[in-house]
């Protein structure tokens, strides 16, 4: 098969992993994820659509604006809420290929985003409307982005689009979710490398990455506290001893990948490795013997062969990786935390595959043709198999799962929405954040909808302490908990 054939599937695994399902898994809608589609609701109806949003402790706005677009199309849905997430993903999985081809090779680039297509992690995330999906997209683009035109310019291409085009892309990349903030010692970092007379390719990025980041930096300087409202909640500095706890989390988030990840059923099967084991391995491999070189006959090929000015694929990777631990290191709340470690995933796979090249290197010099052939597409259709086990026949099925995701909320948006709009309907919880999945799924969110759905909010920790006038009104009550 060409290349561009296998990539093809790879994207078309990918796509179905995500999207299989997609308006039944997983049940329910979280409060978060409904507070983002409230949001949206309230853009459709003022027309006003903000850079950042403050509620909920602060959100970066991109992904409540696109999903905004979403819901006027198809509505206040689930689906719609979450098919952003989706696309984001599908998107990530096609830009990590690019970007290792462009620093490695083709089949380098092929492993690493079938690695990623496959990947439990990245899928989950993909499904849920949490707008950390976009931070990995935004970013692998801009990187490819960036060092396409650097690479470019030895050859004299007209690459001064592609430099500023790299620069939107990471601007962008700031809207989208807080431990995005960490990215800009990577880039610094790639900016770095290459020939001095790039400098004018490498200053257009910084000022169109700054032009588009500004109207953000202008909300923040305005409104100083939202910058670090919820860097300051879930810092580590909090802690009695913070610098222990770095060193507890550096070995939490080390662990994750290996034998203990996230507690946390919205975003694992509680304690389960974030990565499969045979990829763990390759992940291993990868950051171990990724920088040996071929030093005679009979040696396996390089790992990471093509350095392009100065900066081969390890290099970043491992620079990425680190960084993008930060945020999840200097956390003082349940680390290890798959969500705030987001943008661990693509470096992760980009490392897993360089391991994978080098093993298959290794031992297309000990086994024959036809068994290593066959041994490979096995492994393959292993890898292939197991993300769609694990996630639609283990984790979705789970009776964990749901709670975790509120379905009694969406339940009772459900009844709600079966009422007729002249019955009084009143919702009573004792947290406000617990009935977002009902604004959201009746529309309900702003005071204009409420009138239009005659649905009213009572805050209140009894519902049966709750008493209306109004004899044919209906009184439901949300649980205030989370498992």
């Amino acid at each position: 098969m060409t290349r561009n054939a296998l990539l093809l599937l790879i994207l078309s695994i990918a796509g179905f992993l995500r999207l299989y399902r997609f308006t039944a898994i997983p049940p329910g809608l979280y409060r978060d994820e409904a507070m983002n589609g409230s949001n949206a609701l309230e853009v459709l109806e003022t027309g006003r659509f903000q850079v950042f949003y403050p509620e909920n402790a602060g959100r970066e706005g991109l992904y409540i604006n696109v999903a905004t677009v979403f819901i006027r199309l198809w509505g206040n849905k689930v689906w719609a809420l979450r098919l952003p997430a989706a696309v984001f993903g599908i998107l990530t999985v096609w830009g990590v290929y690019l970007l290792a081809a462009e620093l490695a090779s083709v089949e380098i680039a092929l492993l690493a985003a079938f690695f990623l297509a496959t990947s439990f992690w990245h899928i989950d995330f993909s499904r849920i409307a949490f707008r950390a999906i976009a931070a990995p997209l935004f970013l692998t683009w801009a990187l490819y982005f960036l060092l396409a035109a650097i690479r470019r310019f030895r050859q004299n291409w007209p690459c001064v689009g592609i430099a500023v085009l790299a620069g939107v892309v990471y601007g962008l990349g700031f809207y989208t979710y807080i431990a995005y903030r960490a990215t800009p010692l990577l880039v610094a970092a790639v900016l770095l490398y290459g020939t001095p007379k790039a400098g004018r390719l490498k200053a257009l990025f910084a000022a169109s990455a700054t032009l588009v980041a500004g109207p953000l930096m202008l909300y923040f300087f305005r409104h100083p506290g939202t910058f670090l409202g919820r860097t300051s909640q879930v810092s580590v500095w909090h802690a009695p001893h913070p610098a222990w706890e770095v060193v507890r989390n550096l070995w939490r988030t080390g662990r994750m990948f290996f034998t203990r990840g996230d507690i946390n059923w919205r975003h694992n099967i509680a304690w389960r490795a974030e990565l499969f084991w045979p990829v763990a391995i390759l992940f291993v491999v990868g950051v171990a013997l990724g920088s040996r070189r071929s030093s005679g006959a009979g040696d396996s090929p390089a790992v990471f062969p093509t350095p392009v000015l100065g900066l081969d694929l390890r290099r970043l990777a491992l620079l990425w990786l680190a960084v993008a631990a930060a945020p999840v290191v200097l956390s003082g709340e349940a680390v290890p935390h798959a969500l705030r470690a987001i943008l661990m995933i693509p470096p992760v796979c980009l490392l897993a595959a360089g391991g994978a090249h080098r093993l298959h290197g290794w031992l297309s010099l000990k086994v024959p043709r036809t068994w290593l052939l066959a041994g490979s597409a096995a492994f393959l259709l292993v890898l292939t198999y197991e993300p769609y086990h694990t996630y639609f026949d283990l984790w979705a099925r789970n009776p964990n799962v749901g709670p975790a995701f509120e379905a009694a909320a969406v339940q009772v948006a459900e009844q709600i929405n079966r009422l007729p709009r002249e019955t009084p309907k009143y919702v009573v919880t004792a947290d406000p954040m617990a009935a977002q999945p009902v604004m959201f799924l009746t529309a309900s969110y702003t005071e204009k909808e409420r009138r239009e759905t005659n649905i009213h909010y009572v805050m209140s920790d009894s519902c049966g302490q709750v008493a209306v006038s109004q004899p044919a009104a209906r009184i439901f009550c949300l649980p205030n908990t989370l498992q």
